[in-house]
C-alpha cells in the first residue's frame, strides 16, 4: 500500500491530478518499536529532539572528535527543553551585518521601482526560481496585486507588502547553472552583492509593511510572513528566518483551526502554506533547537496539499502549465522524503553510540527496508525531478535538491555503522561494509553540492557539508576504507565555506572545525589539507 493525497478535492481537475500522484511514500510495514505514521494521513509528528540528536552539533560531540576540537571555542545555549547544549558553531551568536546591508547603508539609497517592466522582470524571476520550489501563491491574484502597485505605487497594505517581498526574492534568487560555478568568481561575487543590495532595498520596504501581517490572521498575512522567512533563508540569516516562520506558524495555526467552511481554493492554498511553514520551521529547529515550534501538529491538514489547478482556469480554458505540475510534485516529494527521513532518525538514533555489534546486526534488515522505501520514492519521481547519480550534473533545481536529500537520508541510515567503525577496534567485516556504504553517500553528497548557487536551503546545505566532511575525516583518521574522491569533496566544502564567509561570517567556525579534523587525520589523497 502507498500513501496518496487526500481525495477531498471538489474539482474534477484536482481529482484528476490526485489520481496521477505517484506512490511517493511507501507504507512502513516493519514491526518496529516506534509505530509508523498512519497511511491514511500525511500528518506526522516530527520529533525535534531526535532530529537534533542526529544533527551537526551532536555529531561534533562524538568521542573521536574531542581531541581534535579541544582547542576550539564552544558556546552554550538552552535548547527547547531548557537543557544546556554546546556548539562549536556560532550561527546563533552572529551579530555582524552582511556586506549587502552595509552597501545599502553606505549608498544611502533604498530605491525601489514602480515601473511595470522592472517589476514584471523580478516577478518572473521569482516564479521561475523561487515559487517552483514553494508553490504557495496564486499567480493570477499576484498579477492583480501588481496592477494595483503600478497604479497606486507602494501603498501601506499587505498586497503591496507581498509584491515587494516577491521582488526582493526575485532579485536575490540566482539562476540554477548545472555543473557548478563559472571560472570568473570575482565578477560573480560583485554581481552577487549587487543583487543582494537590490533585494535588500525591496525587503526593507516590505519590512515597513510586515507589522500588519503580525496582527492579521489571513492567508495573505501568512504568505507575507512565510516569504519573509524564505528571504532570510536565501540571505543566510537563519535566526531571522526562524522568527518569521514562528510568526507565520502562529497565524497559520489559527487559520487551519477555523477554515472548516472555507472555499475549496482557500483550503487548498492554506494546506500548501501549512506544509511550507511546517517544514521550514522544523528544519531550522532540528539544527538549532532554541525554541519550541509555533505550528502544532494537531491542527495540521488531513492530507497532502492539492494543486490549485482550478485557480488557473481563464475563460473556460485550463492554463495549468507543465512546470506548475512538476512544482507541485516536487513539493509532495519533499514532504514524502521528509517523513522517511524522520522515521529513519527515530530508529537509528537508538543504535548510534551503541557499542554492541549484535545490536547493529539486528539493524541491518531494518536499514534494508528503509533503503527500499527511499529507492521506491526515487523510482516514482516524475521525469523533471528524477535525478542522475554523481558525477553527472542535475539539470534542474528539482533534481538537484531531491538528490541532495536522497544522499543524506542514505548516509543517515548507515551512520550507526560509521560510529561503531570509528570508535570500536576490530569491527566485523559486515559492520565495516555497511559503514563504507554510509561514507560513499557522504562523499556523494559533497560531490553533489553546488558551490555558488543561492537557494532556500543554503544554510542547511552548509551545515550538511560540514557534517558529512567531518564523518569522512573521522573515518580517514580511523584508517577505514575510503570512497573514491572523498578528499576532493572535503576540499570543495572548504571552498564553499570561503565563498560564503564574507556574507555569512559563521562559516569561519565551520572552516575551523574541518581544518582541526584535517590537521589531526592527515589522511588526504594527494597532499596536505591546504
Amino acid at each position: 500500500m502507498h500513501v496518496s493525497p487526500s481525495a477531498s478535492a471538489s474539482s474534477s481537475r484536482s481529482q484528476a491530478s490526485q489520481s496521477r500522484v505517484p506512490p511517493l511514500l511507501p507504507e512502513v510495514d516493519l514491526e518496529l518499536d516506534h509505530p509508523s505514521p498512519s497511511p491514511s494521513s500525511a500528518v506526522w509528528r516530527l520529533n525535534l529532539d531526535v532530529n537534533y540528536r542526529v544533527g551537526t552539533d551532536r555529531i561534533l560531540q562524538w568521542p573521536v572528535f574531542q581531541n581534535s576540537l579541544s582547542s576550539l571555542r564552544q558556546s552554550s545555549f538552552l535548547d527547547f527543553n531548557g537543557a544546556k547544549a554546546l556548539t562549536h558553531l556560532n550561527d546563533a551568536f552572529n551579530r555582524e551585518r552582511s556586506p549587502s546591508d552595509l552597501l545599502t547603508i553606505q549608498r544611502g539609497s533604498t530605491y525601489i521601482s514602480t515601473e511595470r517592466l522592472d517589476i514584471e522582470q523580478l516577478v518572473e524571476q521569482f516564479f521561475t526560481r523561487v515559487h517552483v520550489k514553494n508553490p504557495i501563491l496564486n499567480r493570477p491574484l499576484v498579477e492583480q496585486y501588481c496592477l494595483q502597485y503600478y497604479e497606486n505605487g507602494a501603498t501601506f497594505n499587505l498586497e503591496t507588502c507581498l509584491v515587494l517581498l516577491i521582488c526582493a526574492l526575485g532579485a536575490v534568487a540566482t539562476e540554477f547553472v548545472p555543473g557548478g560555478p563559472s571560472s570568473d568568481i570575482p565578477s560573480e561575487n560583485f554581481a552577487r552583492l549587487e543583487s543582494l543590495r537590490m533585494g535588500n532595498c525591496y525587503f526593507a520596504a516590505a519590512e515597513k509593511r510586515l507589522a500588519a501581517a503580525l496582527s492579521c490572521n489571513s492567508t495573505l498575512a501568512v504568505q507575507c510572513l512565510c516569504l519573509a522567512g524564505i528571504y532570510h533563508m536565501y540571505t543566510i540569516n537563519p535566526m531571522a528566518a526562524l522568527r518569521m516562520f514562528h510568526a507565520a506558524g502562529s497565524s497559520m495555526q489559527v487559520l487551519v483551526s477555523t477554515e472548516v467552511d472555507s472555499p475549496n481554493g482557500t483550503s487548498q492554498m492554506n494546506s500548501s502554506l501549512f506544509w511550507a511553514c511546517f517544514k521550514s520551521e522544523r528544519e531550522i529547529l532540528a539544527e538549532l533547537p532554541i525554541s519550541p515550534p509555533f505550528l502544532g501538529e494537531l491542527c495540521s491538514p488531513e492530507g497532502y496539499p492539492l494543486p490549485l489547478r482550478g485557480e488557473y482556469a481563464v475563460s473556460g480554458m485550463d492554463v495549468w502549465a507543465e512546470g506548475d505540475e512538476d512544482s507541485w510534485y516536487f513539493f509532495l516529494s519533499e514532504i514524502a522524503l521528509r517523513r522517511i527521513t524522520d522515521k529513519v532518525a527515530e530508529v537509528v538514533l537508538e543504535y548510534i553510540e551503541s557499542p554492541s555489534q549484535a545490536a547493529l546486526e539486528e539493524l541491518i534488515p531494518i536499514v534494508a527496508e528503509f533503503e527500499r522505501q527511499a529507492q521506491t520514492w526515487r523510482e516514482h519521481l516524475p521525469l523533471n525531478i528524477n535525478f542522475p547519480d554523481v558525477p553527472r550534473p542535475a539539470t534542474t533545481e528539482w533534481q538537484h535538491y531531491s538528490r541532495g536529500r536522497y544522499y543524506r537520508v542514505l548516509e543517515l541510515m548507515y551512520r550507526p555503522f560509521i560510529f561503531s567503525a570509528v570508535h570500536v577496534p576490530g569491527c566485523s567485516p559486515t559492520i565495516l561494509e555497511f559503514a563504507n556504504k554510509g561514507l560513499i553517500n557522504a562523499s556523494n553528497y559533497l560531490q553533489h553540492c553546488h558551490l555558488t548557487h543561492r537557494h532556500h536551503g543554503l544554510w542547511l546545505q552548509l551545515r550538511n557539508e560540514l557534517k558529512e566532511s567531518c564523518l569522512l575525516l573521522a573515518a580517514a583518521r580511523s584508517n577505514l576504507e575510503m570512497p573514491f574522491g572523498w578528499y576532493s569533496g572535503v576540499k570543495k566544502t572548504l571552498d564553499s565555506f570561503e565563498y560564503w564567509r564574507a556574507e555569512f561570517p559563521p562559516c569561519q567556525s565551520y572552516t575551523d572545525v574541518v581544518l582541526a579534523m584535517g590537521g589531526s587525520s592527515a589522511m588526504d589523497e594527494d597532499g596536505d589539507m591546504m
